[in-house]
């Protein structure tokens, strides 16, 4: 089979121009773009997007102090007048042949003349100059529409560049009778003419045509139209992966044009791929052994059924039933156009034009490879869990059944399991019979390993002092288990609240955002110790600011101990009344003397705001009591026979 490439095809001047300014921009600081797709290829403005040079269709979508790419195509003036009113910074790609046409649409406008473009209505290079006549411009792409419009005194004529010179000049012809005076400027451009007449030529003299290009390119679309209309077999592809070996059965020359905006890499590639089914032709097709492995490249999907190119003369055909395990609703959910794939020959005879193979089959019999290299190096793999069954999870890893023991799930053992059917889950193969035909995975090795990486990075940032937000995850009897960012810390119930408490719950739920003091951290032991109530200030320290040393307070004996009784001062706050304090007499018992409940008048004898203790006193209560009654007494009472001894004595006896 002999391949001829036109003499004129891919990239010309203007399309090469606007893709090397934006390549020139690749790497630029700042977010830029292109007003539109920069040429009609989606390969290229993909590669470019990669590069990071996105596609926006209006101004509006972007921030000031951007940098926009004027496409090839060109605009209006009015997009020039926005830019600069957005401080967009503009590289204006815009073709010297489309922007001949521009300038010439708007003299012709400002001269007086009705501008008529000869092109098509949607095209943006069209509508760039239909912009530069103030749009007043009309469009006609057919003899039939400019036969339509009415008469002028005066007709000015443009063209898009990538019009057909032939039809161009019908459409001028006609325009000659519908005016009085008819001027014409010709900007069709000549690389445009020379690409269609290298294209007819060829067309001529092989027996296939294939025309590369975007589906969207106007110019590519019209080489496909002429090499149609000179009688050749054409195929209109965009890449090497649509093209089919049926397309050369039987051929003996094929013929290769490109549109402007074909970058040369797609035409070599196509080149190439034409020169591999040229070999497999030229040395008869391969007869297809059934149950053998094949690959195949993507080049269709339904959503129940794709189509493979395997190198024959027959298109392979996978169902959705052989495509994947488990079976999926869209084909499209598996594979894409393009991917090369490996396929098991279910039937090497064709059956309705197409040779039936398997997906799933051919996944199966190189899975246990696959599993038993990621067991042995240690490397993860994919599974989509399928349902809960005893003891686990039933999960499927390319395409082969596997399970997960209940213990292996999480990093605790979790009963209800059912939220995880359906999910894909990243998982450690432990176990991998092929003979037994038994796969075990654990997700919990894994989970652990990423906890061990938290707990070291977090380790290396903490500080005793510090304090952190964390959450509630789990109350015990004897604390509280707070989440600080990946690892649990304690707070022991000591530590929730500056007054008593007998349940953590009478302080926290699970789930509450608390702010938290590291009080301790053992990095061996990978424990870390932390306060709720130390994170604010003690509210003892508050309350106790009422009270001053020596003043007389009533209070309630909360709790009797052998050396003394506790008396609470308000809610919060209690002092020792010691032993010796209980009275001015020897007490053996303090049950004696007060009970649970009572309420009891006090001396104030100290406050210690570091230990937070508090001393206090019956006894010197009692003779402060007194003491003021016999000053009292020695102010208002008269002699009544009484001695001073006789009455306060007590208060002068020494203490034993």
């Amino acid at each position: 089979m002999k391949i001829i490439a036109a003499q004129h095809s891919g990239f010309c001047y203007g399309v090469k121009r606007a893709v090397g300014m934006a390549e020139e921009c690749i790497g630029k600081p700042g977010t830029i773009h292109t007003l539109g797709p920069i040429i009609h290829n989606p390969q290229m403005v993909k590669r470019l997007s990669d590069e990071g040079i996105s596609v926006v269709n209006d101004l509006s979508q972007i921030n000031d102090s951007s940098t926009v790419i004027i496409r090839s195509h060109g605009v209006g003036p009015e997009i020039y007048a926005e830019a600069k009113a957005k401080s967009v910074e503009i590289i204006d790609a815009t073709c010297p042949h489309v922007k001949k046409a521009q300038q010439a649409a708007h003299q012709l406008f400002k001269d007086g003349y009705t501008v008529v473009v000869i092109g098509e209505k949607h095209h943006p290079e069209v509508k760039s100059i239909v912009e530069w006549s103030d749009n007043t411009a009309l469009v006609v792409e057919t003899v039939a529409e400019a036969m339509k419009i009415p008469d002028y005194a005066r007709i000015g004529v443009v063209a898009q560049t990538t019009f057909g010179g032939n039809v161009f000049q019908a459409i001028v012809d006609v325009l000659q009778g519908k005016c009085d005076e008819l001027k014409v400027s010709r900007t069709i451009c000549t690389a445009t003419d020379l690409r269609q007449q290298a294209a007819l030529a060829l067309a001529s003299k092989v027996d296939v045509m294939i025309v590369v290009g975007g589906k969207n390119s106007a110019n590519t679309s019209r080489l496909k139209e002429l090499c149609s209309d000179a009688g050749s077999i054409v195929y209109h592809i965009e890449t090497a992966q649509e093209l089919m070996i049926e397309y050369f059965e039987g051929v003996q020359t094929v013929g290769i044009t490109a549109g402007a905006s074909t970058p040369d890499y797609l035409i070599e590639e196509v080149y190439q791929k034409m020169q591999e089914f040229d070999k497999i032709l030229d040395s008869g097709l391969k007869k297809l052994e059934q149950d053998s492995i094949i690959k195949g490249t993507v080049v269709g999907i339904r959503q129940a059924e794709v189509f493979v190119d395997i190198g024959y003369k027959a298109e392979g055909i996978i169902t959705l039933a052989e495509l994947a395990y488990p079976v999926p609703e869209n084909a499209a959910d598996v594979v894409s156009n393009g991917e090369i794939i490996d396929v098991y020959v279910l039937d090497a005879e064709t059956h309705d034009g197409v040779i039936k193979l398997s997906k799933v089959k051919a996944d199966q019999i190189v899975a246990w490879d696959k599993l038993e290299s990621a067991l042995h190096d240690e490397q993860t793999v994919e599974g989509k869990v399928l349902e809960v069954v005893k003891g686990g999870l039933k999960v499927a890893v390319f395409g082969i059944n596997g399970f997960i023991p209940a213990s292996m799930v999480e990093l605790s053992f979790t009963e209800d399991l059912s939220p995880f059917v359906n999910q894909t889950l990243t998982l450690m193969p432990i176990e991998v019979d092929p003979i037994k035909k038994r796969v075990i995975l654990s997700r919990k090795v894994l989970l652990e390993k990423e906890r061990r990486l938290r707990e070291e990075a977090i380790f290396t940032t903490l500080a005793v002092g510090q304090s952190l937000t964390g959450t509630v995850r789990r109350i015990v009897d004897f604390g509280a288990f707070v989440d600080i960012g990946g690892i649990d810390g304690l707070v022991h119930i000591s530590d929730l609240s500056w007054h008593r408490v007998k349940s953590p719950h009478e302080v926290v739920s699970i789930g509450d955002e608390v702010q938290v003091t590291v009080l301790k951290i053992d990095n061996a032991g990978k424990r870390i110790s932390l306060s709720l109530k130390q994170a604010g200030r003690d509210p003892w320290l508050d309350v106790v600011e009422q009270f001053s040393i020596n003043k007389i307070v009533t209070a309630t004996i909360s709790r009797i101990t052998t050396f003394g009784a506790f008396a609470e001062l308000v809610p919060g706050v209690e002092g020792l009344i010691h032993v010796s304090e209980m009275s001015d007499q020897r007490v053996q018992k303090v049950e004696e003397i007060v009970s649970v409940g009572q309420q009891v008048t006090v001396k104030i004898l100290d406050i210690n705001k570091e230990n937070k203790r508090i001393a206090l006193s019956i006894s010197k209560a009692k003779e402060d009591v007194e003491r003021e009654e016999y000053s009292d007494y020695l102010g208002t009472q008269e002699s009544t026979g009484l001695t001073l001894g006789d009455k306060f004595a007590h208060l002068f006896k020494q203490r034993d």
